[in-house]
């Protein structure tokens, strides 16, 4: 039998004193008082009944109340996601410019969002199935995402500049001391053409140069390699590889997302468990209709 979740039942108490107090005509109690007026249980319950703040609050508290009860999210879980958030992000500042972007306050707001994002994300990939070979088939199709190459560049305007250099490095000529000397890139040429790790979602970079890059093993030194910003010679002086057992999970939960339910469906379905109690909440809780994909215009 289906469970029926009463709106009223769950909404905080300061609501449900308000609703009380409207309906029995009993006065309302006075939250706040100043020298100008004061702000009754009343008027914070119009406010939110009124509001679109206020109706996206109660739609929270409703349909979290649902989704926690038909799904189970870990602290692991939550704690892996803000892992691999702190990761991308590099360091601690980084990670505090990170959720200064993304309006989070603090950590803990942060872990909030995350949590509520993988109740959904369970409600939208309920019954889809990922096999061990679709995995390590997109982890071989993608392996450029799961591989660092630690590379180092000599930049110059001319081909010819380029072609001169790379005989050198034939001959044996050190690549740290060629890039001090001849690099037009100043701040990489300091530290002997060094650019750290690169890997295939480093998307700041020329994609020519970093296709480029990725294919070079630890040791080795590109052919010129022209871009907007001149030619190349490159060389790898480490490479790291993610194994598949690290990011299985990973893959999976992205493998899973291509095949998610709209949320529009989700939240329709959400819907019908709700028994709105109060007339005034009659329209937070409609259905809303899937957005029709648009057609290209004519030529």
């Amino acid at each position: 039998m289906k469970k029926i979740i009463t709106v009223l039942g769950i909404l905080s108490l300061f609501l449900l004193s308000a609703c009380s107090a409207l309906t029995s005509g009993e006065g309302s109690k006075v939250l706040f008082k100043t020298d100008y007026g004061n702000i009754t249980k009343d008027d914070l319950y119009k406010e939110v009944i009124s509001s679109e703040r206020g109706k996206e609050l109660i739609q929270k508290l409703v349909y979290m109340q649902i989704l926690e009860g038909k799904y189970e999210v870990s602290d692991k879980e939550v704690n892996q996601r803000l892992d691999d958030i702190k990761e991308q992000a590099g360091d601690k500042d980084g990670f505090a410019m990170f959720l200064q972007k993304q309006g989070f306050n603090n950590e803990n707001e942060l872990k909030d969002h995350i949590k509520q994002s993988l109740y959904f994300f369970k409600a939208t990939t309920e019954g889809v199935k990922v096999s061990d070979k679709q995995i390590k088939d997109f982890y071989v199709q993608n392996k450029d995402q799961y591989t660092e190459v630690r590379t180092s560049h000599i930049l110059v305007n001319q081909e010819s500049t380029a072609k001169e250099i790379e005989e050198e490095l034939k001959k044996g000529t050190d690549f740290v001391e060629l890039a001090k000397k001849q690099s037009t890139d100043k701040v990489s040429a300091a530290a002997g053409g060094d650019l750290g790790y690169l890997s295939g979602r480093s998307q700041e970079m020329d994609p020519t140069f970093l296709a480029a890059a990725m294919k070079l093993k630890k040791g080795e030194v590109s052919e010129p390699v022209k871009t907007v910003f001149g030619y190349h010679i490159i060389k790898a002086t480490d490479r790291k590889e993610t194994p598949l057992s690290e990011v299985k999970d990973q893959i999976k939960q992205a493998l899973m997302g291509k095949d998610a339910k709209p949320i529009q469906e989700i939240l329709n379905n959400l819907n019908k468990e709700i028994e709105v109690k109060e007339d005034e909440f009659k329209d937070v809780f409609k259905d809303v209709e899937p957005q029709q994909p648009q057609n290209s215009p004519q030529k």
